[in-house]
């Protein structure tokens, strides 16, 4: 059964016998949380206790299919079969040892990721956020000598939480509390390559930019825009980074997402499914980057722990294999296709967009509900899914997601937003 046939099968149809039963507000929310957990989140949370695959069990006993991918870390599912073999192993030997010290799986990995990207460096830390304050602070230290040393990042555009990262990030409701932030970044916008001449000039010593904006609505860059920045910052001296914290690593169908580009940033900054779940992050760089740095200049006391670094020697074994990332770009393909059906479907849905794995549904302005209430309407569907932007929904799922699971998926999401609109058709009424 094509996608297409997935979407319009009649109930009772072999597609809809798993619907999960409509359910109130879950037991499982952890009604606990909010006396004991700082008020960063919207408490109280669906809670779950474990996972298998693309599923998901909350705290009382119902499966989601999980298409949040512990919002693109999840690579391989949960609990994938010899993740916890390897990571128990190597604990039993040498978990940590600070960064005093060498050990073996770190530098097997640093080697593993120079071999398969052709950068000549890497940093580890711990989560993209550190990544992106390490890339900032390498990238001043490369053109340490210019007069100019602004950062250029984009509207649209999310790196992280942290103090320079956050100066990057451009959404005012992250940056407002916490002003003022580090000064020197300039802002321009997301794939206008007319503007670049009015921003990118000799004042500007480095340019950070995500190949596919993740947070900001799974927007890709287009090809022409990579590719003049490339040249600008070349010309200029500016170093280039590439954020792809949550498009790399696969998600796009290419172990890099800037592979899709032909475009060799200085840095690539990687995280989320680099550690299969443990917090691993990787700054590569090239060798003109990395001369730069000496001992002293920055460091990480867990940065490329035994542990985490066995648990990405794992990971990238497993994604940089072509198999693996032909099996991506296919199972990119249907899903590409599916979500297309369905924007033509429901005129509640404005636009699909993405690479790879890394998709995302836009809800239109007119429609009567906005991207919460989608989320919430798909989990009572029984799939999970997360906001993306102002007004986007995106869709995460494994890298090795089935045809089967990503049917399921989209019915789901199918029946969400008809649930929605008939709501709406009806004035709104329960």
């Amino acid at each position: 059964m094509d996608v297409a046939e997935i979407l319009t099968a009649t109930p009772g149809s072999a597609s809809t016998s798993a619907t999960p039963p409509a359910s109130l507000v879950s037991p499982a929310l952890a009604t606990a949380e909010p006396e004991v957990m700082a008020p960063t989140y919207p408490m109280p949370r669906l809670e779950l206790v474990s996972g298998r695959g693309a599923r998901v069990v909350d705290a009382s006993g119902r499966t989601y299919l999980d298409f949040v991918s512990g919002i693109a870390v999840n690579a391989f599912g949960h609990a994938p079969p010899g993740l916890a073999r390897v990571v128990a192993q190597q604990m039993r030997t040498l978990g940590h040892c600070s960064n005093l010290f060498a050990n073996r799986p770190a530098i097997e990995l640093a080697r593993l990721l120079t071999e398969a990207t052709g950068y000549a460096r890497v940093f580890f830390c711990n989560s993209g956020t550190e990544a992106i304050e390490a890339a900032l602070k390498f990238a001043r230290a490369a053109r340490g000598g210019r007069e100019g040393r602004d950062v250029l990042a984009f509207r649209g555009g999310f790196h992280g939480r942290t103090a320079w990262a956050l100066a990057t990030t451009w959404n005012p409701h992250y940056r407002e509390p916490f002003e003022p932030l580090v000064p020197g970044v300039r802002f321009a916008d997301f794939n206008d390559v007319d503007a670049l001449d009015q921003v990118l000039d000799a004042g500007v010593s480095t340019v950070i930019v995500e190949p596919v904006q993740g947070e900001g609505g799974a927007i890709p860059a287009r090809p022409e825009f990579l590719r003049a920045l490339r040249a600008r910052a070349t010309a200029l001296g500016a170093t280039l980074i590439f954020d792809e914290i949550q498009c790399g690593m696969g998600r796009s169908g290419r172990l890099l997402a800037g592979e899709h580009y032909g475009v060799d940033p200085d840095i690539t900054v990687l995280s989320k499914a680099l550690g299969a779940g443990f917090p691993l992050a990787a700054v590569l760089m090239t060798e003109e980057v990395a001369k730069s740095l000496a001992p002293g200049m920055h460091g990480c006391t867990f940065g490329g722990s035994p542990a985490a670094t066995t648990a990405g020697l794992w990971a990238l074994t497993q994604v940089r294999r072509p198999a693996f990332l032909a099996r991506v770009r296919r199972r990119a393909r249907r899903l590409e296709a599916g979500l297309a059906t369905l924007q033509a479907k429901h005129p509640s849905l404005a636009e699909s967009r993405g690479l790879g794995l890394l998709r995302a549904v836009e809800v239109a302005a007119s429609a009567s509900f906005g991207p919460p209430e989608l989320v919430a309407a798909a989990r009572e569907e029984g799939l999970l899914l997360v906001r993306g932007g102002e007004r986007a929904v995106r869709l995460l799922p494994p890298l090795n997601v089935t045809e089967a699971d990503l049917d399921e998926a989209l019915a789901a999401l199918d029946r969400a937003l008809g649930a929605l609109e008939a709501k709406a058709a009806d004035g709104g009424a329960a």
